[in-house]
């Protein structure tokens, strides 16, 4: 009781140690997590502007080289400036343009001419102003007649307007048009950006749009249905800052809606709905297997507590076992070593003597040799031997076998024996000699243990039930019944319970624990109740062997 109490406070303490461990590891999580999501935060704000630093980048350096150069203007004038330009912009092989259209808008005559340059070879031709092109041309020439503020282009536009100006006067002599082609924009540069800055791996983290305006006008979207991202976790301005970058604008009042590039935003969004909820589901996992790590060891200390007090209690059973075992070799050799010893020194005289002499040395001979083959059939089975064979046997010739065999124990405890069974039961399949010892042992064991009932009840039955028949083998006393307390116990080796012992009936302990190493070798199971009449009952299940498996001709219990 005191090892137990021992072992139980080791567990008490390890099981305390584990939640107080566990209750830091979730405050030392949370702690860890709001650091983490403002570290990430950063750095997505960091990376998003990045990507629009980018992107403007891109743009500039295409918008700056067409741009013609004041020195060029000054020297030889408009045509042959954005000629110089373009030859520049070939040196530098862009690949594919951005933009759909680049055109050159010239004051004429009170009013605007358009021409449109031609990427190949850098020759103008006269364009038609576009329809989505008319407010632009309207701002501008409003711009020619009264310097009106510069024009103001709808956010979700793909236009860009930029001023030539006049080195000397710092008047404009033109304005240079570009048009952003989508399919490069949305469906090239963007998505390239997004896999270089936010997404390079196989599964991306973030997902990304580009609106436009106050009213957010979706432009850009990687989800596939394109909704709209809400709440997203970060935001970036694009094409910030191109006209300052590339000419200062002249003297006049600022345009009320700022640099033309701020009119687009880009926001990026985490995939698990926000980088909240991204730190919180890792941060869970990361407590699921510490829990799990932390139950684990919990669990590991119940078992070796568990597993100790069985050790403890087997070693216990065993240590009972080598006692009564002693006792019981040592009661028949002490009878056998007295009668021979009277037999040689001629006390026992008479013929009739002798042989009362005789029959009691050969009893307690064949108590010795039961005690004996129980031992090794229980150790046989421990070491996976319960079934030496696997053969048709018949159960009622295997059953008389046992009834003959526990016929001394039956008579000593002057029980009748009522045996009933259906006319046709079919044989199992297994070994003749374990499955006579398992119905021997239930059979001494009903009558060492519920003989004071006078009766012992055998009935077979056939269980039908699909996909293979089974044989119940029923066997019943009239005694006092099992105690509650033993019923859990019955079959483990080496275990009496305490009426048992109280009552000094002989016996190892191993003989159920057999009979049930003998009916799981042969796909079979055990079952012990007390019955609501009275007594004990014990029912061995058996499977029958199918058709094909026996020939009804042969008899194979011997």
């Amino acid at each position: 009781m005191r090892q137990t109490g021992q072992q139980w406070a080791w567990l008490a303490v390890i099981t305390t140690l584990c939640a107080v461990l566990a209750f830091l590891q979730y405050r030392w999580t949370g702690e860890l997590s709001q650091a983490e999501q403002a570290r990430l935060a950063t750095g997505l704000d960091e990376q998003l502007h990045r990507m629009a630093r980018a992107f403007d980048q891109q743009v500039f350096e295409t918008v700056e080289t067409l741009l013609p150069a004041e020195s060029d203007l000054a020297a030889s004038g408009l045509p042959a400036a954005q000629a110089a330009a373009f030859q520049r912009w070939q040196r530098r092989s862009p690949g594919p343009s951005l933009f759909a259209r680049i055109a050159i808008a010239t004051p004429e005559n009170d009013s605007l001419s358009l021409a449109l340059l031609d990427p190949p070879s850098g020759a103008t031709s006269p364009l038609p102003w576009p329809p989505a092109w008319l407010s632009l041309r309207e701002a501008l020439e409003l711009r020619c007649q009264d310097r009106r503020s510069p024009p103001r282009l709808a956010p979700e536009s793909l236009l860009l307007e930029f001023p030539v100006f006049d080195p000397g006067t710092r008047h404009e002599l033109a304005w240079m048009i570009f048009e952003f082609d989508p399919a490069q924009l949305w469906q090239n540069l963007l998505p390239s950006l997004v896999r270089t800055h936010l997404n390079p791996g196989d599964q991306p983290d973030f997902d990304v749009e580009v609106t436009a305006g106050r009213q957010q006008t979706l432009l850009f979207s990687t989800l596939p249905n394109h909704t709209p991202l809400a709440y997203p976790d970060a935001r970036a301005p694009l094409l910030t800052g191109l006209r300052d970058g590339l000419r200062r604008p002249p003297p006049g009042p600022p345009r009320k809606n700022g640099p033309p590039g701020t009119r687009w935003t880009l926001t990026a969004k985490h995939r698990h709905g926000s980088l909240a909820a991204a730190v919180a589901a890792n941060r869970w996992r990361n407590l699921a297997v510490a829990g799990g790590l932390l139950l684990l060891i919990a669990a590991a200390g119940a078992a070796l507590v568990h597993h100790t007090s069985k050790a403890l209690r087997l070693a216990q059973m065993e240590f009972a076992f080598v006692a009564g075992v002693t006792h019981e070799l040592r009661t028949p050799l002490t009878v056998i070593r007295g009668a021979a010893h009277n037999l040689l020194s001629g006390v026992v005289r008479t013929p009739d003597q002798q042989a009362r002499y005789l029959r009691l040395i050969v009893q307690h001979t064949e108590s010795l040799t039961e005690m004996v083959e129980q031992i090794l059939g229980f150790a046989g089975a421990r070491g996976g031997q319960a079934k030496n064979s696997n053969q048709p046997v018949s159960l009622l010739d295997a059953l008389n076998e046992g009834l003959e065999a526990a016929a001394g124990d039956i008579e000593a405890a002057r029980c009748e024996v009522d045996l009933q069974a259906p006319p046709d039961v079919p044989p199992v399949l297994g070994d003749p000699v374990a499955l006579r010892r398992a119905f021997q042992n239930l059979l001494s064991n009903a009558a060492r243990h519920g003989g004071e009932g006078g009766a012992i009840s055998i009935l077979v039955e056939i269980d039908p039930t699909p996909p293979r028949p089974h044989l119940l083998v029923h066997v019943r006393d009239r005694g006092p019944g099992i105690p509650p307390a033993d019923l859990e116990h019955l079959f483990e080796p080496f275990y009496r319970g305490e009426r048992a012992k109280a009552d000094h009936l002989r016996g190892t302990g191993l003989g159920l624990s057999l009979v049930a190493e003998i009916a799981h070798a042969h796909g079979g199971a055990i079952t012990a109740q007390n019955l609501p009449t009275g007594g004990a009952g014990f029912t061995l299940r058996l499977p029958a062997a199918l058709p094909e498996q026996y020939d009804e001709f042969a008899n194979p219990a011997r």
